[in-house]
């Protein structure tokens, strides 16, 4: 072969691998993000505004819904407890040579305390 065949062919080559670098970066890197939640999650709003000795038992079902769980305690007064969850995934990768993913958990819970009917404590933990 020629030493001019062989440039010729070098730029060739050169001018493919740069109209492919140019033109398909789109295709080169993905990435995908999703989110999921489960529970029921109360807000510090909506948590302030249980005045305890004032509250009724009534009220915080109506405004907060069914709790996640309800323990009666030894002197005779309820805990109920909302939790939640949420997860955060992502995932990305460059020309499936490259490849990463994350995981994000975060919760809590929210509690209110009654006795007689009426709001004692309410508080949440993170």
């Amino acid at each position: 072969m020629s030493e001019r065949a062989s440039m010729r062919r070098i730029v060739v080559s050169l001018a493919g691998l740069t109209a492919c670098a140019v033109l398909l970066p789109g295709c080169l890197i993905n990435s995908r993000t999703a989110e999921r939640s489960s529970g029921t999650y109360i807000s510090e709003n909506t948590l302030g505004q249980i005045e305890p000795g004032v509250t009724s038992k009534a009220w915080v079902l109506g405004a907060l819904g069914e709790p996640t769980k309800k323990t009666t305690l030894e002197d005779g007064s309820e805990l109920w407890k909302w939790e939640y969850s949420r997860t955060r995934e992502s995932h990305g990768g460059v020309l499936f040579l490259i490849n990463r993913s994350s995981s994000t958990e975060s919760g809590g819970a929210a509690y209110v305390e009654m006795r007689g009917g009426v709001v004692t404590k309410a508080w949440k933990s993170n």
